[in-house]
Parts: structure tokens; sequence; C-alpha cells
């Protein structure tokens, strides 16, 4: 049965994993923005999933490739395209918006179809120089390409520039307009913050070099007099010898609501803290991360280049503590905040958002970008169980297994359905029992995610059973549906169900408990 609700138009957001927020972000940006009447739905491989359904949207999610349980590239990508067939019937989108850097054959493979919906690439530049072109000969399968804006776009040496003239460029896209954060006392008070004090905040991410760099960071900053320093949870490793005082904020969404409550910041220099933290002109030290695509290291340089903040090469750069001190005043006079009005030009999220409405009122794309050839379509868009890509897939399959054990068929399916969010953990851990938690793989509608992960299992989330009298966004045989596609190729050993529906839903026996 269709998920429709109401006459108006319908608009499907779908994202790949990255690293962070920032598909997500553009996405959500782009709908808050469209006008009354519209609905939007989001499908995403990013495990912030939990981030959009708790701003108040569906939100549908498949773990992405390589991660426990997965199986091969090849066999992920059939999951992948089975589970977006099952979406679009759902959703019955009028128009689809693709944020991410890879789009997946899977994706292509739909969108490209005779009877498709309209779609947009929604294309971030800054690709670092030497980055594969190959996801970029996928542009055939859309009707528009929308390049958001980039404030560093002058030291942008990545295989996009080339492209520009056939893409629609807008303006930055952040989430939020400079008039919906808060008040300064009033974001300190929910962060539990003193408005009186000079703040810094650190928000650098975890990992390798990362973790000796919020070290150093907040030994540096907690050293000054006065200054309140804090740090983002997900920046402070287990393990990392935290300065006493600093104060430990936890994953709040946006964070950028809250900016008001710091006189400077410490970030990395991925797109959307990098234009948010210049948006709101928070004197920031940009320390950007490696990454496979996105050229961090040039917006830091632009940043600092332009008086827009300071910047260091890299979580190493014995410079850092230069810097922290220039951030923090100490080096001289305290560092100004930057000249919000010469370096952003305002948000581009309500352009993009009229693009989409623009192209649901039949506007025809210009510049187009849709690929009418069958042989090309075949060639770099199709996903079929027998198409090009299956004599490479099929020959790296077993290596793939081989070296990653992790990823083979799980030992044991878990159902938890239904299941109150205070009981799961522990219902699970039961039912484990001795069985590795890595050959475990949990199909849930529950999304606390944080929690799966720690666990150590494998996991993926079933749309929410209907409740009486609310419009669903997937009926009982939607979900049962999903529960086949999840474990199908997957062959687990034994299948199990700790919570409500199991025997619909697995054609088991229910307990007398409610679980099976």
């Amino acid at each position: 049965m269709s998920a429709r609700r109401g006459g108006g138009p319908r608009v499907l957001f779908a994202t790949s994993n990255g690293t962070g927020l920032g598909h997500l972000n553009r996405a959500m940006a782009i709908a808050r923005r469209l006008p009354d009447g519209y609905t939007s739905s989001f499908f995403t491989l990013s495990a912030a999933a939990p981030v959009v359904a708790s701003q108040g949207w569906d939100v549908d999610y498949l773990a992405s490739y390589r991660r426990p349980a997965s199986g091969t590239d090849r066999a992920w990508n059939l999951r992948l395209g089975a589970v977006l067939e099952q979406v679009m019937a759902e959703r019955e989108p009028d128009i689809v918006v693709f944020d991410g850097v890879h789009p997946y054959r899977a994706l292509t493979h739909l969108l490209s179809a005779r009877n498709a919906p309209p779609s947009i690439w929604c294309r971030r530049p800054m690709w670092r120089a030497g980055s594969s072109t190959a996801p970029l000969r996928r542009a055939g399968a859309f009707d528009a390409v929308l390049e958001p804006g980039e404030l560093a776009a002058a030291l942008d040496a990545g295989p996009t520039v080339e492209l520009r003239r056939r893409a629609r460029r807008l303006r930055p896209i952040v989430l939020l307009d400079r008039d919906e954060l808060l008040p300064r006392r009033d974001a300190a008070a929910e962060l539990g913050l003193d408005p009186d004090l000079r703040t810094a905040l650190v928000t650098l991410g975890q990992g390798g070099e990362v973790d000796a760099a919020v070290a150093r960071s907040l030994e540096a900053l907690t050293a000054v007099p006065g200054l309140q320093v804090a740090a983002l949870r997900s920046s402070l490793a287990s393990g990392l010898d935290v300065p006493a005082g600093v104060v430990r904020l936890e994953a709040t969404y946006p964070m950028s609501r809250y900016f008001a409550a710091f006189d400077m910041a410490v970030s990395a220099a991925g797109y959307n803290a990098f234009h948010e933290l210049i948006a709101f002109a928070v004197p920031t030290l940009f320390v950007p991360m490696p990454r496979n695509t996105d050229d961090q290291a040039a917006r830091a340089r632009w940043a600092a280049a332009a008086g827009a903040g300071l910047a260091v090469s890299g979580p190493a750069d014995a410079a850092l503590g230069e810097r922290l001190a220039e951030l923090a005043g100490t080096a001289g006079s305290p560092r100004r905040a930057p000249d919000r009005d010469k370096n952003y030009p305002g948000n581009g999220a309500g352009d993009a958002a009229d693009l989409v409405v623009r192209m649901l009122g039949g506007e025809r794309p210009a510049p187009a970008v849709r690929d009418r050839g069958r042989f090309n379509r075949w060639l770099r868009l199709s996903s079929h169980r027998i198409g090009p890509s299956l004599p490479l897939v099929a020959a790296l399959g077993a290596r793939d297994l081989s070296r990653h054990p992790e990823r083979r068929a799980p030992y044991l399916a878990i159902l938890a359905c239904a299941v109150p969010e205070v009981e799961l953990i522990g219902r699970l851990r039961e039912a484990i029992g001795d069985v590795p938690p890595e050959r475990v793989l949990v199909l849930t509608d529950s999304t606390a995610f944080g929690e799966l992960r720690r666990l150590g299992v494998g996991f993926e989330l079933l749309p929410r059973w209907p409740a009486p009298g609310a419009a669903p966004s997937a009926t009982p045989e939607d979900i049962r549906a999903r529960v086949r596609i999840l474990l199908a190729g997957r062959k687990p050993l034994r299948a199990v169900s700790i919570g409500e529906h199991g025997g619909f839903l697995l054609d088991l026996e229910p307990s007398p408990q409610g679980g099976s």
C-alpha cells in the first residue's frame, strides 16, 4: 500500500554514508525550506539516521557496505537495490534528491529507468586533486546537478571544477539561518555553561592523530586564565586524559544552534562545520582531516588567507600550539570574530528548495545532464544481477570475505521489533549469549544506533509498526517484505525474535512472553 499522506508533492532525499553529517545536513537544510504541503522523507546509508528521525522526518536506513554481516560488495549492492526499490514503491516520490560523492549503481539503475521520477544530484565540490572520476560519469542518471556553494572555491583543484558549467551553482548550504540561533545566555544555559566566561569549543572527532590533537588543544586552552573549555563527547576518546574543568557536551543537533555560547572553536574543516562556523562568525582554528575525497586542507588554507579563520596543515602539525595561543589571545591581542558579511554570501538552502519546486512544476533543468543513450545507461548506470560489473565483483568477492571474516553471513539473526528502549540492549545480550557479537545481525525498529554499535553487532533498521489510527509509513506486509530483503543471501544459522510480531515477520511461533 502507498505511504502517501495528503495530496501534496513528495520528495525523497537519499544520501550516502560519508564520515559525518554533511550529506544529511544539506538534505535536511533543503527539506525544511520546501513549501507547506510538501512531504519529505529520507533514505540513507549514514549511521546518523537517528538524527533525521529526531527532527520528525520518516527515515529508512541500510547499513553501508563492509559492515558486519554485509557480505560481498555485490551482495550488498543487490540488497541496496532491493531496499531502494521497496522504498520508492512505498514513498512514491515525485522527485528524488541524492546527496553524496558516489551515486551507487543500485540508485542510478532505478533513476535511469523510463518511468523514474525526476532527480537531482546535490554534488559537493572541493574534491581532492586526483580523486576518482568514475562517480562523475554517473551524472547521466539525473536530470540536474546542483553544486552547493563553496567559500574556498578559488582553491578547488578537483575534477568537478571542469564540470561546473553543467551544474546549478548555488550559495553555500547550511542548516540554520542566523536568526535561528539561540541567544548566548539561553544557549549557555542549555549546555550547562557559564555565559559570563569566554568559552572555547573543541570539536575534532576521534582516532589516530586526532586524539593527540584533541589532547594538545584541551591542554593548551585549559591553561588560559578565565577561559571555559567545552568538548563534544564525540571528540573525547576513551582513555583520553582530559584536563580538569573541561565541560563534556553530549552530541546535540544541530550544534550550530548553540554557537552564540562560544567565543572561539577548534574544528575540523568538513563542509558542514566550516561553512557554519564562518557563517555565524565564530573565530575558529581549522584542523583539516585527511579524507578520501574532501579537500579539507584547501579549505583551511583559504580560511587563513581570507582572514576567515586560523589553520594548521593537519592534526599532527607542530604549529598547532602556536595557532591555539593565537586563537585564545595569549600570543598577543585577542582574536577578533571574522567579518561575516565579507566572507559569507548567504544561505543557498532556499535556492536549492526553489529548484526542487520548479522542477516539480515541470521546468526543464538547464543545463540538462540525463543520458538518453541505452548502451551508456547499461554500461555506467546498470545494477542488473548480470551486468557490466559482475565479472570484477565475482572475482573479488571471495577475496574480500577471506580478508574480512566479520562480513560473512551471521550465525544469528535477531528480530527486535517494538522492544522498549530501556530493555533493548539487555535483552539483546541475553539472546546473543556466547555468540561472537560480530557474527550477529539485529533487525530492529529502534534508532539506538550508538548502543548497538557499542554492542558490536551488525544491525539494520526496520520501519516502525503502524500505530492504530496513525498514517503508516509502511504496512505490516511492507515490514515483512523488508525483513525478507535484509535476510536474503545472508542465510543465518538461526533466527529469533525478542519483541513483538515475530510470528508474523519471521514465521515463528510467538512465546507467551511476547518474544519468539
